[in-house]
């Protein structure tokens, strides 16, 4: 019987275990206008929530026994482990079974009838060591850099993301297999509530069929010369997409991309031999990198050409100079989401006022990204923003699941 122990100790200690962790976002905030008092009780309810209800959803979903172990390990954070090497699939199927279990609850407040709900950002990380809640730690925080409710991360793929030849076989077994592929994500038209277009996103994806987000990879592919492949082929697929499904797509350059001849010279090229100009919006990243705003001028004006619009992305980090943008003959102006986010602040909301107000002036329309949630979304029509973009729009999909076939 002791000799069983310590087997099963061992098996649990070296097998590859999956862990969520739950963090409660703006729980800053929730203390500060509710109380710390109703905040500890909204932890509490949460607490049981997950332990109980989540626990016991998750055990269905996978249909076999599984040891499930669930605590609050910081003030608005909490930790699921599972004791089991779970499938992509799974591990998609059990983060919308936990968001899902925690925004369509509602949370009691003290001493009064009134009840409020919460929403989370949910970090995944799988492997055999400690690391594992380093890298779930680093998913929860990439997560939120990115506005994403969820992100996985595999810590047995990225030990060293520096150095880490694994991250490089990676992104060659993508480039090799054809495995990169655009994530679409909605762009809605706020007047009439119609999808109008869609934002490609890189995703790719290893040999287990993981799925890799851009700021996992990107570093590694350029600093390794293999960016410009990756572009490639996510490029010829948006086109193939495009001429198949007559769509409106947006597609994300930066600055270093336009100073790419390569990257440059084979974008204009494959929008011009396929007569795609016109379904395809270029959206360049605002960044402090911008020094020389003629390069920039001179290869939006050969895109415009070609029918294709132009967006300045993420307002608000780098071109903040009202002038540069003055400069650049654009069609779009995408607000930056960290303010987005925020709208419900007067500091903030005044903020994009007077961008609305500027860009209306300059006949640019505006586009406002990370619309998460109705709130946002009401005060985004209020003030006459003219589209939305954000989880509650909907979430980035692949082509099976925008049209229900591929390639």
């Amino acid at each position: 019987m002791v000799f069983k122990k310590i087997i099963n100790k061992f098996f649990k200690k070296n097998n590859i275990k999956t862990l969520f962790l739950v963090d409660v976002l703006y729980m800053k905030d929730l203390n500060a206008i509710y109380n710390f008092k109703n905040g500890d009780y909204l932890i509490k309810q949460l607490n049981f929530i997950l332990k109980n209800q989540a626990k016991q959803l998750i055990k269905e979903s996978l249909k076999r026994n599984v040891e499930i172990k669930i605590k609050n390990t910081h003030a608005d954070i909490f930790e699921i482990l599972i004791f089991d090497n779970l499938s992509i699939e799974e591990i998609v199927v059990l983060k919308n079974v936990i968001y899902e279990c925690v925004v369509a609850n509602d949370f009691k407040l003290l001493n009064t009838n009134s009840t409020i709900n919460i929403d989370v950002t949910i970090g995944c990380s799988k492997g055999i060591d400690k690391n594992i809640k380093i890298y779930a730690e680093k998913a929860v925080y990439n997560a939120k850099l990115n506005f994403l409710h969820y992100m996985y991360y595999d810590s047995i793929l990225y030990k060293d993301e520096a150095t880490n030849e694994n991250l490089l076989e990676t992104i060659n077994y993508s480039i090799e297999n054809n495995l990169v592929e655009p994530y679409f994500q909605a762009i809605m038209d706020n007047s009439n509530d119609k999808i109008i277009k869609y934002e490609a996103l890189m995703r790719i994806f290893d040999k287990d069929g993981n799925m890799l987000m851009p700021n996992v990879f990107i570093h590694k592919a350029k600093k390794c010369r293999l960016y410009n492949k990756l572009m490639e082929i996510l490029i010829d697929k948006i086109i193939v997409y495009i001429k198949r499904y007559k769509i409106h797509i947006s597609i994300n350059l930066d600055y270093v991309d336009i100073l790419n001849p390569h990257i440059k010279k084979s974008l204009i090229h494959k929008i011009k031999t396929n007569d795609v100009g016109k379904y395809i919006t270029l959206e360049i990243l605002e960044s402090e990198k911008v020094s020389n705003f003629n390069i920039v001028n001179e290869f939006i004006n050969k895109v415009r050409e070609l029918g294709v619009k132009i967006a300045i992305d993420d307002f608000g980090t780098g071109f903040s100079n009202y002038e540069n943008i003055l400069n650049l003959n654009i069609d779009y102006i995408k607000i930056d989401g960290s303010l987005i986010k925020k709208i419900h602040e007067d500091i903030y909301l005044n903020l994009i006022k007077s961008i609305v107000l500027f860009s209306k002036q300059q006949n640019i329309q505006v586009v406002a990204e990370f619309v998460s949630d109705l709130k946002i979304l009401r005060y985004v029509k209020n003030i006459q923003i003219e589209y939305s973009q954000g989880y509650h729009i909907g979430k980035p999909m692949d082509i099976i699941e925008l049209f229900g076939e591929k390639n």
